[in-house]
């Protein structure tokens, strides 16, 4: 299925969904796909590359071009102001000093709509099933606002209604770390980094991916990107930003921030038996079992 086809069956075929298949277009045998579903901390790690002077795009919000070069997309500046990753009011200043390649590019896609194009690598990002969609379903509901998302009135209710992809956000979860994990052979270079390494063991597990990748970085520089990129920095971030704005409040007096928790775990705190019913079972369990993840205990 095409990326136009995959977009117009699912009704998302607007200007945001058309910059990133122009985008993906541009992409090439330099470029590495940091693919994760929404939630995982694609913000943290892309925060972090851009830090470590490295070339991160995003191609949501940014227009990608062949050359290397990536410049943001005025339209979605104040969602990119929000976001340290992404707030580039000196990109053009910064551009010339970045190396262009290997270039590290954002995809929320599965790895079949990018098969006819020669990506250099792919940068698996995962995270807990539970906290992962959890967190998406808040950006999703809280930010975002967008309608479909709204329609069910609880996280299990979105769970189970299909998103994009057709399917529910469970199986959209399962198939899409399924797909990417048996893709890894056929590339170069492939790596994978979890959330939870991220936020508890960041030096060794950065290290360990930038290496797989073949990207050489200074220890002392990565110390830096780490600590500039930590919870608390892009929070006091997204805060200044966003100042007294009202825009993605949650109607009772207070403002959605897009830097929610950032805590791995989290889903001890809301876990209920139904809930537990659909993380323990059937292929997001074996999926999630497959990357280190036990979601079948209490």
């Amino acid at each position: 299925m095409s990326e136009k086809i995959y977009y117009l069956l699912h009704g998302i075929q607007d200007r945001y969904n058309a910059l990133y298949q122009d985008n993906m277009e541009k992409l090439g045998d330099q470029d590495i796909a940091v693919a994760s579903i929404g939630g995982s901390g694609q913000s943290l790690l892309g925060n972090i590359l851009l830090e470590l002077g490295l070339n991160y795009a995003d191609p949501y919000i940014d227009t990608v071009n062949a050359d290397g070069t990536s410049s943001p997309v005025p339209a979605y500046a104040e969602y990119r102001s929000r976001l340290a990753a992404t707030d580039r009011s000196n990109w053009h200043e910064e551009a010339r000093d970045r190396p262009r390649w290997p270039r590290f590019v954002k995809t929320h896609l599965a790895p079949e709509f990018l098969e006819n194009r020669p990506l250099l690598g792919a940068w698996i990002l995962i995270r807990d099933p539970r906290d992962s969609l959890y967190s998406w379903h808040k950006f999703r509901t809280n930010f975002a606002k967008d309608p479909l998302d709204l329609l069910p009135h609880t996280f299990e209710q979105w769970l189970e209604q299909a998103g994009p992809a057709g399917v529910s956000r469970l199986e959209d979860w399962s198939s899409f770390y399924d797909a990417w994990d048996k893709a890894r052979g056929a590339f170069q270079r492939s790596t994978v980094t979890t959330f939870e390494d991220l936020k508890t063991n960041p030096v060794p597990a950065l290290q360990k991916s930038l290496e797989d990748l073949e990207v050489d970085v200074k220890h002392a520089e990565l110390l830096q990107a780490i600590e500039r990129s930590s919870f608390e920095s892009m929070r006091a971030h997204e805060e200044k930003r966003a100042g007294s704005r009202s825009s993605g409040g949650s109607g009772d007096g207070t403002r959605t921030r897009i830097m929610r928790s950032g805590t791995p775990n989290e889903w001890h705190g809301w876990m209920t038996p139904s809930l537990h019913q659909k993380f323990s079972t059937g292929k997001i369990a074996d999926v999630a079992q497959r990357f280190g993840y036990e979601t079948t205990g209490t």
